[in-house]
């Protein structure tokens, strides 16, 4: 009988984690946002957007659970965190191209052999002899397509091959096999690219036209592009055109193999080509907790569930744990307004009440006010530091606590920020563009929003509105009106605010 919070297995903040240590969660306690996972399985959705922290990984994870369960799916992850994108930047097709097809080619070689490296290490999937044929080829180029696995450090060897192959590194023995393709030495490295695409591509297809499951490959952990600091917006807008393409040319040829994205909603803002926008629209799909709140509740509802094994108790937990009103709001609203309307928030706040009170049953208002202020201090705020970490100098960063001690009040001007920014005697100058972007991605991550000052039409009064972005994703930073501090942050910079 489940009766004090130690009980409870909240999981973990790392969805990738999870499904390591308990991948049982992902069938007994995963809440599908609108159908998301039969979209991205077997619909033209392939892009799936969202803030940090709204549950991307965790549809990746599902869907890996779905694909360890069944035998119609073959689902494998491709992480990209710690990407070699300084050395993949170097395999462009041409120095005059620009734009998504500038790492075009180079992305379809890598996310190809890729996919080429799962079959040939899956025992289940027949090989065709065109697969055979260009694995042999690949070897020879040193493309460990053997290798077990999609592994980190296969991905980096493709990677630093692939820029080898631009340079012409390769041996004599390979020239037979390029002659037979109808390349030589001096040939360009788009046509090498282009014409190993065309190969893989057919190998691909001659092997999987008659396999019953399908085959999704999963890419994540793109945050890492953020720390290349040159090319990176060509970069990326060439892997979602490379996707594009391949998912197309996957669907007109018949072939059950599709390639899903995860990609923070902040980072696709970056990019702004007219065919990307339609990309976009036609195959993304984004997951927004502000349009779906009891959404949001079904996701606590259901980690409690997890541990207890009773749909119909675990809905009743959450007024158990915690006293039924805040002055005019139930405990969940009290307890949302601190958050950004996020499941690892939520999540997170149970498992700080969990780490300060694991032996009661129920918790007093005093200490759930103990467990926000920790909550705010050792998870909040430093989630809002990494959320713009790659964006802006981390020194803006890690002061960024300290500028809103300074300023001293929960609102304040654009002046303002930048007077107490001065005021902190930093080592380097900063334009004041860099703070305006600063207050932006804060914004645009809903950990500031503005106090919107509107004239009354029938009388001389104004009217002052809250607005804040993930309450409201039509808002837009005006850089002319007063910034608030949201109120999860303030419970824990440690000081009171006004």
């Amino acid at each position: 009988m489940v009766t004090k919070l130690e009980d409870f297995e909240f999981g973990y903040a790392d969805a990738e984690k999870e499904y390591n240590r308990m991948p049982q969660i992902f069938g007994r306690s995963f809440y599908d946002y609108r159908h998301a996972t039969k979209k991205l399985i077997s619909g033209n959705e392939f892009l799936l957007v969202g803030r940090k922290g709204v549950g991307k990984s965790a549809f990746n994870s599902r869907i890996r659970f779905i694909g360890s369960t069944n035998n119609t799916l073959y689902a494998f992850p491709l992480q990209l965190n710690d990407f070699e994108y300084t050395t993949f930047a170097k395999a462009s097709v041409d120095k005059d191209v620009t734009g998504t097809q500038k790492y075009k080619a180079s992305w379809d070689f890598f996310l190809m052999i890729s996919i080429i490296r799962f079959i040939k290490n899956n025992s289940n999937i027949k090989l065709s002899e065109s697969m055979l044929e260009i694995i042999r080829v690949l070897e020879k180029l040193k493309f460990k397509v053997n290798e077990q696995g999609t592994t980190l450090t296969g991905s980096r060897q493709i990677v630093k091959n692939l820029s080898k192959l631009k340079l012409g590194g390769f041996g004599v023995e390979v020239e037979v096999d390029l002659e037979n393709l109808n390349l030589d030495r001096k040939s360009s490295f788009s046509d090498i690219t282009n014409s190993l695409n065309d190969v893989m591509f057919k190998a691909i297809s001659d092997t999987l036209i008659n396999e019953t499951k399908s085959s999704l490959m999963m890419l994540d952990g793109i945050d890492d592009i953020l720390r290349l600091r040159k090319n990176h917006i060509e970069i990326l807008a060439s892997l979602i055109r490379s996707v594009d393409y391949l998912n197309e040319k996957f669907f007109i040829n018949n072939i059950k193999s599709k390639i899903i994205i995860c990609i923070r909603e902040d980072i696709l803002n970056m990019l702004n080509d007219p065919d990307l926008n339609k990309i976009r629209r036609d195959s993304s799909i984004l997951i927004d907790w502000s349009s779906d709140i009891k959404g949001l509740r079904e996701v606590v509802n259901l980690r409690f569930n997890y541990t207890i094994g009773d749909k119909s108790k675990s809905n009743d937990v959450w007024d158990d744990l915690f006293p039924k009103k805040f002055k005019k709001k139930t405990s969940w609203e009290h307890v949302l307004s601190f958050t950004l309307f996020k499941p690892r928030d939520v999540i997170q706040f149970l498992k700080t009440c969990q780490e300060l009170f694991p032996t009661d049953e129920k918790l007093s208002y005093s200490q759930v006010r103990q467990a926000i202020k920790s909550y705010s201090k050792d998870y909040l705020i430093e989630e809002m530091k990494n959320e713009v970490a790659g964006f802006v100098g981390d020194e803006l960063i890690t002061l960024l606590p300290t500028i809103f001690q300074k300023i001293g009040s929960r609102d304040f001007s654009y002046n303002e920020f930048v007077s107490s920014f001065k005021s902190q005697g930093v080592s380097k100058t900063y334009d004041e563009s860099e703070l305006k972007k600063l207050l932006s991605l804060l914004f645009e991550a809903g950990y500031i929003g503005q106090l919107v000052r509107v004239s009354n039409k029938y009388n001389s009064r104004t009217n002052t509105s809250v607005i804040f972005k993930h309450r409201n994703p039509g808002s837009q930073v005006d850089f002319s009106q007063k910034f608030i501090i949201h109120t999860g942050l303030t419970a824990g910079l440690g000081v009171r605010l006004n």
